[in-house]
């Protein structure tokens, strides 16, 4: 049944997000040919900027409108008509939980894709390949262990901070459809209260390191290198996000699977 759930769910996301990869690869074209026009005329210079300026643009509206479209698909799922529609699905709650994660997740990737081919084609059309080949190949040259650590987490921290946010707002949301009338209002404002407890708890959390052990930052600085550092102050933050997304999600599921508001 997850099978049949993420193959609904991405085409539906898909189906608003494809108008939105196409617009982003011909603003992309569009800009690298003003860009080789631009020294023409002062007319196509001006219009180089603005298409600059309108690039910009469509990638902020790429990575942001990929994940308000996942909590749109959520939203709908449990509070609009949809929702009777779910709620008759030989499936659980959690499963249809589980689907929404990897689907917004999978979204996302897609969306950082599309934008990685935007810049390659950027590069490409500018002229600039070669130069910019070799530099990526000298830096790779001269990597080490720990940086590609460093890589590495940030790369984890990046999936689970997202998954954590997701977490955050699908907990909001369950919140916000127990009320009869204003559901989106109520999961608006849910959001804030639990976001406030989330950044509470990263700072307790963190705090308590240093009261159990004062000397932990000194002792750390002194035995590894600073990415070696760094890298461990991510690996905590990855396992508190974890544990409080662990802690959220079954509520989620709770509320969703015995509160359940069709009114």
């Amino acid at each position: 049944m997850l099978k049949k759930l993420l193959k609904y769910d991405l085409k539906n996301l898909f189906k608003s997000l494809l108008p939105i990869y196409l617009v982003t690869l011909v603003v992309t074209i569009l800009t690298v040919i003003l860009n080789n026009l631009s020294n023409k005329s002062n007319l196509f210079s001006t219009l180089n900027a603005l298409m600059i300026f309108s690039y910009i643009i469509i990638l902020m509206v790429l990575l942001i409108g990929t994940f308000f479209l996942s909590i749109r698909d959520f939203y709908l799922d449990f509070t609009s008509e949809r929702a009777y529609l779910v709620n008759t699905l030989p499936v659980k709650k959690r499963t249809i939980i589980a689907s929404k994660f990897t689907t917004s997740l999978i979204t996302m990737i897609a969306s950082m894709v599309v934008m990685f081919i935007s810049f390659l084609i950027l590069i490409i059309g500018n002229g600039i390949w070669v130069s910019f080949a070799r530099e990526v190949s000298i830096l790779l040259n001269t990597m080490t262990g720990e940086i590609w650590g460093l890589l590495i987490l940030t790369t984890v921290l990046m999936i689970v901070m997202y998954i954590g946010i997701l977490a955050l707002c699908y907990f909001s949301i369950s919140l916000g459809q127990l009320k009869n009338t204003n559901k989106l209002g109520f999961s608006f404002l849910a959001f804030i209260g639990i976001y406030i407890i989330y950044e509470i708890y990263f700072t307790i959390s963190l705090s308590t390191i240093f009261v159990i052990d004062p000397n932990f930052i000194r002792a750390l600085d002194a035995t590894v290198t600073p990415i070696g550092s760094i890298n461990v102050l991510m690996t905590i933050i990855i396992v508190l996000s974890l544990i409080f997304t662990a802690i959220i999600t079954p509520i989620t599921n709770y509320l969703l699977k015995n509160h359940l508001n069709l009114e």
